[in-house]
């Protein structure tokens, strides 16, 4: 590669889709750092892929892959001299059965993959200590990194005499959370205030969600569109419900970022991952999965306006300053300096070999697609086809 002290480093994101797991944890920190002429960055599909880019990179970030073909890939990629770190922010092996992903990730073929890959990987990438303590064993670097808060509001204080709007945000995999550990506060809470409170949820939506005379968003997949839609919701209180299990003690506590974006103060499960949030009480309040608790905590939320109020500015500040993209980029370069330097790399010598990979892959998609739908696969696939066409349009 030539004089390696003379250049940046090269970083490379392989990824299938970019969904937001993909974008919080790792591609908006390393687009930061890139705007900053800290790192020259690329964030290639899988199957787009060429050589060179494998070649120009020094440390290669592998984003939740899972499949033979990005095995494969991996595989081909250890040895060569580059840095491989496996971006991880849920616990995939170990989903639990009511979460609408864990059929897939159950498949043995879908884990046999991720094992192999984390195994062939020399450090994990997470923002999760958690996940960290399980996975970065065996002599591979422990990654911790922030996700960052993106798009933040500009505080705007409550309007006095309008009424206090609470609302949740998450998939409809949230739905039984909510369910479980807010219907009993939340009718309280209705049957208290009335028209002095106003309910909305954004995407899950609980079966008694007609009780609280609820308004009802439908969930955007898209994370720009989602957002968007939260910020401009303005909500004062966000709800943020969260079982005190194991493979949810492994999560991040996203929902503040997405929440103190929008200049949202929170009312939290006082469980992790949400223990780990910096000088939280700052930001929001913290209450056991008890109805009782939520019913109190939810009361006061409302009752002190002040507190509340400050809560949101706070909020707002952390945000934009803490947890922007350029700060969060900035904490991971300085914390891991040894990630970001320009290595001497082995050239992938078997340039045909992607080729060939490729090929495998779609040759095994199709006999995938063909199990599944049988002789109509190839209608689908069009179908399919012609509607990511509309999508670009």
């Amino acid at each position: 590669m030539g004089d390696n002290t003379a250049r940046k480093p090269h970083v490379l994101l392989i990824y299938r889709v970019m969904i937001p797991s993909i974008r919080l944890c790792g591609h908006a920190q390393m687009e930061a750092l890139a705007r900053q002429g800290v790192v020259e960055y690329r964030a290639v599909q899988e199957m787009r892929l060429r050589t060179d880019d494998l070649d120009w990179a020094d440390l290669v970030l592998l984003g939740r892959l899972d499949s033979w073909y990005e095995r494969r890939l991996t595989r081909m990629l250890k040895g060569s001299g580059r840095f491989l770190a496996y971006i991880l922010d849920d616990d995939l092996l170990n989903i639990p059965l009511n979460v609408s992903s864990a059929s897939f990730y159950a498949q043995p073929g879908i884990q046999r993959n991720i094992r192999d890959m984390i195994a062939m990987s020399d450090g994990i990438v997470s923002p999760s200590p958690r996940l960290l303590e399980k996975y970065a064993t065996d002599g591979r670097a422990a990654i911790r990194i922030e996700e960052p808060a993106l798009d933040p509001v500009a505080y705007r204080p409550h309007e006095p005499g309008a009424p206090v709007k609470i609302g949740f945000a998450g998939s409809i995999d949230r739905t039984e959370d909510i369910e479980k550990i807010l219907k009993q506060a939340l009718l309280r809470i209705k049957a208290e205030y009335g028209g002095k409170v106003r309910f909305e949820f954004f995407g899950a939506v609980p079966a008694f969600a007609n009780q609280l005379d609820a308004k009802c968003v439908p969930y955007s997949e898209d994370y720009d569109h989602y957002r968007q839609k939260l910020n401009e919701l303005a909500w004062d209180i966000g709800l943020a419900p969260m079982p005190g299990t194991p493979f949810h003690a492994c999560k991040h506590y996203n929902k503040f970022c997405e929440y103190a974006a929008a200049g949202i103060a929170g009312v939290y499960s006082d469980c992790e991952p949400y223990t780990f949030i910096p000088d939280r009480e700052r930001y929001g309040r913290f209450c056991a999965n008890d109805s009782q608790m939520w019913y109190e905590q939810i009361r006061s939320s409302i009752e002190d306006a002040v507190t509340r109020e400050a809560q949101r500015q706070k909020c707002c500040e952390i945000a934009a300053h803490e947890l922007s993209p350029e700060s969060v980029g900035q904490e991971l370069f300085r914390e891991y300096p040894a990630l970001f330097q320009p290595v001497q790399a082995l050239p992938i010598s078997k340039r045909g070999t992607l080729a060939v990979l490729k090929a495998c892959n779609l040759v095994a998609l199709t006999v995938e697609r063909l199990h599944r739908y049988g002789l109509r696969a190839p209608v689908v696939v069009i179908q399919k086809t012609v509607a990511r066409i509309r999508s670009k349009h």
